[in-house]
């Protein structure tokens, strides 16, 4: 989430910069909105009394090759070229930092492969150090039990409210961006 935040300031800032856009708050909200849009479907798993449901959230929007596409025409016909471009690389930056570390991969292939592809790193609740792997594959019948082996209910305090080399590079960047759009900004 804070990875997100970060990535959608830093692409407002690149789209201000190469579209000669002022940088100004309602710029800084697409951005960042464009960032963190691919987990809006989350906030219903949020409230399920069964944490470990909450990889479903990655079964609607995670889909980059319907995604992007689809939400850089409706971008583009409603708010225009910059603002399609931040649609476009805020997701796919998104997607990315989904595929990396946490969570169970994204469906990059979907339509053609109902996968989910996920790279290096991959938390652990019950391995603390978590597993290392360069690619992990999960198909939809592989998720449920890869849950029940390595599933953390506490993953939201567990990923977000403890340190590992996730978490900081995730607060890294989000304290990088404050910089940058500080110094921006000025």
């Amino acid at each position: 989430m804070f990875l997100d935040i970060g990535v959608g300031i830093l692409v407002s800032i690149l789209a201000s910069s190469s579209y000669g856009l002022e940088l100004n708050f309602m710029l800084l909200v697409a951005g960042i909105a464009f960032a963190l849009l691919p987990d809006i479907d989350f906030i219903k798993y949020f409230f399920l009394e069964d944490k470990m449901e909450g990889y479903k959230h990655r079964d609607f929007l995670h889909l980059p090759l319907l995604y992007v596409p689809i939400g850089a025409m409706a971008v583009y016909l409603f708010l225009g070229k910059a603002y399609a471009a931040m649609f476009v690389l805020g997701s796919v930056l998104h997607f990315i930092h989904d595929s990396l570390g946490i969570g169970r991969g994204v469906k990059w292939l979907y339509p053609f492969s109902r996968s989910g592809y996920a790279f290096l790193y991959m938390y652990s609740g019950s391995v603390r150090r978590g597993l290392w792997k360069p690619l992990f594959v999960f198909d939809e019948a592989a998720i449920k039990s890869f849950d029940l082996e390595h599933g953390d209910r506490e993953w939201l305090r567990n990923v977000y409210f403890r340190w590992h080399p996730l978490a900081i590079i995730e607060f890294s960047v989000f304290i990088i961006s404050i910089i940058i759009l500080y110094s921006y900004a000025r």
